[in-house]
């Protein structure tokens, strides 16, 4: 399936809008949210260094010698906390540790080395800074490890306010970009709605050429639409003014052979009446215009009542029973005098050889159809093939049906079309064509 041009802009502009925005959000929330941690790495550090300068080791006891550290220090449950380990033994903590119930890690670190980690314990999540120094307590080396630990809680709480005001600039920028998309989409297709109601107007006959302004890349296409609108009806006239001019050439030197006496002769009359009928015939043709790149819409049902009554006076000593089955809304695309050719030869054929019944029936969705059934005779299935094939006199079948076939076939062959013949329902003749 081929999906329209605007469908595909509306298409692309939603996956935008869906995949851009919501990818956005999530790449703005993780550059966040990874500065934050880089960020309260580095605050980290420096509550370590502030711990290690004021830190004072001797051989039996480890303490602080001024209350020089943060506050969150000394105030419990504000998520901050300090510890200092002796290989696998606690020799020092902070006031705010106390009922924070944090088990410091208890892996060796080399000297100087320090590691920045989340450990997750029974009491919560926590971001742990270490670093292991060696110390001189008096005559011998103490090797400390300093533990500057802070709960996920205080991570997290500027991660959700940064999100929360995140999303709501988010939901203002989506809103912001749907109503300029909106716009861009309405202003980008407006020249493919006029182009395409343009199109419609040809086709109905109510204009004959797109006349309106467009942008560059629309006004080639409007150039040589125009530009084949118009060598399409030269052409059509010439081969209609040619094909009449020859008709009507022959027309009168066989009127002249027609007032002979030789004209009488069985032999001679036979091919001078072919001759006629020929003329006659592609006279026709040149009254009709087949099928046009640009269709008009020709409304079925008021073209089938001036048949019908028409043809109930040619034909009143039949008494004809003529059933039509047509919507008011039903249109054939194309030339008036061709779908009045088409029905009128079906119709009257129809007419000459059904006893009485002769039944009508227009159907359209993505295909026109037309049906035209009779109770007549029919037509044998042997020479249903016969009836269609050049050359054929058909006019000369008893059962009626023949006359003008030629026509019909070689106009709905014009129009890309269809037309079959089988046995109708009434007991006669079925003749279906199908356009598109």
């Amino acid at each position: 399936m081929s999906l329209s041009l605007k469908l595909r802009q509306m298409l692309v502009s939603i996956f935008l809008l869906l995949f851009l925005l919501p990818s956005s959000f999530i790449a703005i929330d993780r550059a966040f949210y990874t500065q934050l941690l880089t960020s309260t790495e580095q605050k980290m550090e420096v509550h370590m260094y502030a711990i290690l300068s004021e830190l004072s080791v001797t051989e039996d006891k480890v303490e602080l010698l001024n209350n020089a550290l943060a506050p969150d220090f000394y105030r419990p449950d504000s998520g901050l906390s300090a510890y200092i380990t002796h290989e696998q033994e606690l020799v020092w903590q902070s006031d705010s540790s106390l009922n924070q119930h944090f088990i410091p890690p208890i892996e060796a670190l080399p000297p100087g080395e320090h590691l920045f980690r989340q450990t997750t314990q029974p009491s919560g999540t926590f971001w742990v800074l270490s670093i292991s120094l060696l110390f001189d307590a008096e005559e011998y080396t103490r090797p400390l490890t300093v533990h500057v630990v802070q709960t996920d809680e205080r991570l997290i709480a500027p991660q959700q306010t940064f999100r929360a005001t995140l999303i709501q600039w988010f939901i203002g920028i989506g809103l912001m970009l749907l109503l300029l998309m909106l716009l861009a989409y309405y202003w980008t297709t407006k020249p493919l709605t006029r182009l395409d109601h343009e199109i419609r107007r040809v086709e109905n006959g109510s204009q004959e050429q797109l006349s309106a302004r467009y942008p560059a890349e629309l006004s080639i296409i409007k150039e040589d639409l125009n530009l084949l609108l118009a060598n399409q009806n030269r052409q059509k006239q010439r081969y209609r003014h040619h094909l009449s001019d020859l008709a009507h050439a022959l027309k009168t030197p066989v009127a002249v052979l027609q007032t002979s006496a030789l004209s009488q002769q069985p032999e001679l009359k036979e091919q001078l009446d072919r001759i006629t009928s020929m003329i006659e015939h592609q006279l026709k043709r040149a009254a009709s215009s087949g099928q046009d790149v640009w269709k008009k819409q020709i409304e079925i049902k008021p073209r089938l009542e001036k048949l019908i009554s028409a043809l109930s006076k040619i034909y009143r000593d039949k008494n004809l029973a003529i059933k039509i089955d047509c919507a008011e809304h039903y249109a054939f695309r194309g030339d008036e005098t061709d779908l009045m050719e088409i029905l009128g030869n079906l119709m009257d054929n129809a007419c000459k050889a059904c006893r009485q019944q002769v039944t009508v029936t227009i159907k359209q969705s993505q295909h026109l159809m037309l049906c035209i059934e009779d109770d007549g005779p029919g037509v044998p299935e042997e020479k249903r093939q016969a009836l269609f094939e050049r050359g054929t006199r058909l006019d000369t079948y008893q059962e009626g049906h023949g006359v003008g076939l030629a026509i019909v076939a070689e106009l709905v062959q014009s129009y890309s079309g269809t037309l079959e013949l089988d046995d109708s329902e009434l007991g006669g003749a079925r003749f279906t064509v199908y356009l598109s």
